[in-house]
């Protein structure tokens, strides 16, 4: 069979887009000026914990007894994402790593 893509190694076509936190490992290492990646940094952290405590303030805030204050919460998480979609990224001091992600 005839094969139009001979070299699979100069094409992006099956590439998946890069993760979150590889962005972010780049965008940081570019705002840094550093020449080191934070690769080896990054998989070192344990990205479970493993050693779950349980501390008698531990509240399960999805419990109907939350509600009020899970309402508080909402507001206040909508009108402060609002706020820095429209106001704090315009800020030409702001920088956004993978605001794709975070929009």
């Amino acid at each position: 069979t005839n094969n139009n893509n001979t070299n699979n190694n100069n094409t992006n076509d099956d590439a998946s887009p890069p993760s979150r936190l590889s962005t972010f490992q780049t965008d940081l290492q570019h705002f840094l000026n550093l020449t080191t990646p934070f690769q080896t940094y990054f998989d070192s952290i344990p990205h479970v914990n493993k050693n779950r405590m349980h501390y008698p303030e531990y509240m399960d805030i999805c419990q109907s007894r939350y509600e009020g204050l899970r309402d508080v919460l909402v507001r206040q998480g909508e009108t402060t994402s609002e706020w820095i979609l429209q106001e704090f990224l315009k800020s030409e001091d702001v920088v956004v790593s993978g605001e794709e992600f975070f929009r």
